[in-house]
C-alpha cells in the first residue's frame, strides 16, 4: 500500500461512521475569508437552508480529483444548498487558489479559513473533508470521499431540507493533546511540521518538501547542542503509526507529539509547515520557517 493510500484510508476510518448522535453547530463567532480579503461570517447562512462545506487545499491530491464532482453537485444543488469551497490555509496562497478555481470552472464561492477555528469547529482532520448541515444547523454528514453517501444526503437535503439518519464522525477516535509547558527562563524550540510533508508534498511543493526535511535536521542539530526542544505535529492524516515511522526515518532526539485537535498551531497562527518557535525566557524570540541556513541558539 503507498504512504498516500495508506493515510488517506486511516484518515477514513478516523472519520466515518453511522451514528445516531448529532453536532449543533454554534457559529456566531465562525467567520471566513473571501478571495477579496473581506470576512464572511458563517451565522449569515446557517440555520436557513441546508449548507455544504467542503475543506480542501491546493497541494491535496484527492481534493482535486474531486473538483469535478464539487463543481457538478453545486450546478446541481447550488440553488437549494449554499456552498462554500473552504481553502485550509495551510502551506497555501491565493495565487494557487485562483489557479485551481480557473482549472476546473469552479463557480461556487471560494474562502479561506486563515484562523483554522472553522475546522477545528467541525472537527476537521484531513482533505478532503465535506460537511453537511441541515436546514435547521445540525451537522448531519461528515465525511471524505465524494461517493453515493455524499450524493444521497446532498439530493434529501435539496428537497426537504432535513435527514433523518446522520452521517457523523465518530467521537470517540478523538484525542487530547498534552499541554506545552515553555519554561520562564532559559530557550526553548518548538518545531511545528507534519509526518507527512517531506514525502507527500515532494512532487507538487518540493521546495517545501526539503524544508520540512530541512527543519528536522536542524532541531536533531539543537538537541544535541543541549537545547530544549521538542515538535508537534499537525494532527492532518496522522496516527501514531505514522509518528513512529517519522522518528525512525529522521532519528528523531527529541519529544513529538501530535496536535490533537491543532490547538496549539491555531493559538500559534502556524500556518506553514515547518515552523519553529525560539523562546527565551518565556518569550518568543525568532519565528523561523527558511531552514535553508543553520540556526544557532546558543548566540541568542
Amino acid at each position: 500500500m503507498t504512504k498516500m493510500k495508506y493515510i488517506y484510508v486511516t484518515a477514513l476510518w478516523l472519520f466515518l461512521c453511522l451514528g445516531s448522535a448529532t453536532t449543533q453547530a454554534n457559529e456566531s463567532s465562525l467567520t471566513l475569508k473571501n478571495q477579496q480579503g473581506e470576512l464572511f461570517e458563517l451565522n449569515q447562512i446557517i440555520g436557513k437552508k441546508p449548507v455544504y462545506l467542503k475543506f480542501w487545499a491546493t497541494w491535496c491530491k484527492p481534493c482535486m480529483e474531486q473538483m469535478p464532482h464539487f463543481q457538478h453537485a453545486y450546478e446541481q444543488y447550488g440553488e437549494s444548498v449554499d456552498t462554500i469551497a473552504i481553502n485550509i490555509d495551510l502551506n497555501d496562497d491565493p495565487s494557487a487558489v485562483e489557479a485551481v478555481k480557473k482549472r476546473f470552472n469552479l463557480t461556487m464561492p471560494i474562502m479561506t479559513d486563515d484562523t483554522a477555528k472553522v475546522a477545528k469547529h467541525y472537527e476537521f482532520r484531513g482533505t478532503p473533508f465535506h460537511v453537511l448541515l441541515d436546514k435547521t444547523g445540525r451537522v448531519i454528514f461528515q465525511g471524505h470521499d465524494a461517493d453515493k453517501a455524499l450524493d444521497n444526503t446532498l439530493r434529501l437535503l435539496s428537497h426537504d431540507g432535513v435527514v433523518e439518519k446522520p452521517r457523523l464522525l465518530d467521537k470517540e477516535s478523538q484525542k487530547v493533546a498534552l499541554t506545552l509547558t515553555i519554561p520562564d527562563k532559559g530557550l526553548k524550540a518548538v518545531l511545528y511540521t507534519a509526518t507527512w510533508c517531506d514525502w507527500y508534498l515532494a512532487d507538487t511543493r518540493p521546495k517545501m518538501a526539503k524544508n520540512c526535511i530541512a527543519a528536522q535536521e536542524q532541531i536533531n542539530a539543537l538537541t544535541a547542542q543541549g537545547i530544549d526542544t521538542e515538535a508537534r505535529v499537525s494532527q492532518l492524516w496522522t496516527d501514531e503509526a505514522a509518528v513512529a515511522e517519522y522518528v525512525e526515518k529522521f532519528k528523531v532526539l527529541h519529544p513529538l507529539y501530535i496536535d490533537h485537535g491543532n490547538d496549539l498551531f491555531i493559538s500559534n497562527e502556524v500556518s506553514q509547515v515547518p515552523t519553529l518557535l525560539l523562546y527565551k525566557d518565556a518569550k518568543v524570540i525568532q519565528r523561523v520557517t527558511d531552514f535553508s541556513s543553520p540556526i544557532n541558539m546558543l548566540k541568542q
